[in-house]
């Protein structure tokens, strides 16, 4: 299970998905989080030490990787939205999957895969989309269970929806402050990817009484709003260098999580569905540029037989939560 959090820079995304990973991580044996924002702060704000592989530097080292034995492209090359093959490499949201291991980093229960920021070579001439590109591939390779928990730090505003992540997410979390400015991302998701919102919650950020909860609710709608984390003291005192703080700012998140968590965990990822979008972004994807950019047809003859369920079942993984139920 995927999900991510968007909203206004700002609004504290990065905070509220540090949080939220802290969270699951005292309940869970382990979280996959994930750094899809060009500004890349999600590990100083789960106060992990040591050094990340930006994925937006590897791009081909990632899709040669994923690109496994499968052998329907010949000698094409993949893009960020190139469908598996069931000859594919896959990725699992699991400690000890080979790609994890060779690209996240590690501090106890939770494993940070990190896109990356600007480079000096990229001024002037790369969007972050390309960056992204990794993260896109890496996604649409990954067989996750309802049992696993990944949580994902992304662009700031709706810049989500200009790329294939835009439904690679279980669900979405904006991150709103009680102003008409933050607030005002949430109606332009809901104008630009009207598709997405039955999948898109708010929690409310910086919020100093019942008078700013009721103000976001009365623009984005009751049903959507799932709780408030208040403008809090402990969280400065941690932004100062207390680390300790940190700690007594997850108890005033802690009843929002609660939240976030049970709707989450109601979502059911329909494969076919994922894929069907896959495969309808990757045709136009190549109608709209890359098959003239790469001189070939990428799009004709890739593997028809492909199924996600397939691929689950292939590895064991379709029926892992009747498994373990099982053995309760």
């Amino acid at each position: 299970m995927r999900i991510a959090f968007l909203g206004k820079g700002g609004a504290g995304k990065t905070t509220t998905s540090a949080g939220f990973i802290k969270y699951l991580a005292k309940r869970h044996p382990f979280v996959l989080a994930v750094d899809a924002d060009l500004n890349a702060h999600l590990k100083s704000a789960l106060n992990l030490k040591g050094e990340c592989k930006q994925l937006g530097l590897h791009f081909d080292s990632v899709v040669d990787y994923l690109r496994g034995e499968r052998s329907d492209l010949g000698d094409r090359p993949m893009i960020g939205t190139t469908p598996p093959s069931l000859k594919s490499n896959f990725i699992t949201a699991d400690r000890n999957d080979e790609f994890v291991k060779q690209y996240a980093m590690y501090e106890d229960n939770i494993a940070l895969l990190t896109v990356g920021t600007y480079q000096k070579e990229d001024v002037g001439g790369t969007c972050y989309h390309e960056k992204l590109k990794s993260l896109a591939g890496i996604f649409h390779h990954m067989l996750d269970t309802p049992d696993d928990l990944i949580v994902a730090d992304t662009t700031a505003g709706t810049d989500n929806v200009a790329t294939s992540l835009s439904f690679a997410y279980d669900i979405n979390v904006m991150v709103l402050e009680p102003t008409e400015k933050s607030t005002q991302v949430f109606l332009d998701f809901a104008q630009i990817a009207p598709q997405f919102v039955d999948r898109t919650y708010v929690v409310g950020n910086k919020v100093d009484g019942d008078e700013d909860a009721e103000y976001i609710q009365g623009r984005v709608g009751k049903e959507r709003y799932l709780g408030s984390i208040p403008f809090s003291r402990n969280l400065k005192r941690f932004e100062q260098g207390e680390d300790e703080a940190i700690n007594d700012f997850l108890k005033e998140q802690e009843a929002t999580f609660d939240n976030v968590y049970k709707v989450w965990k109601e979502h059911k990822r329909n494969w076919s569905a994922y894929q069907a979008l896959l495969n309808k972004t990757f045709k136009w994807d190549c109608e709209r540029w890359y098959n003239d950019y790469y001189k070939q047809d990428l799009y004709t003859g890739i593997d028809s037989d492909f199924t996600y369920e397939k691929a689950l079942a292939a590895r064991g993984l379709s029926d892992i939560k009747e498994k373990k139920a099982a053995l309760v």
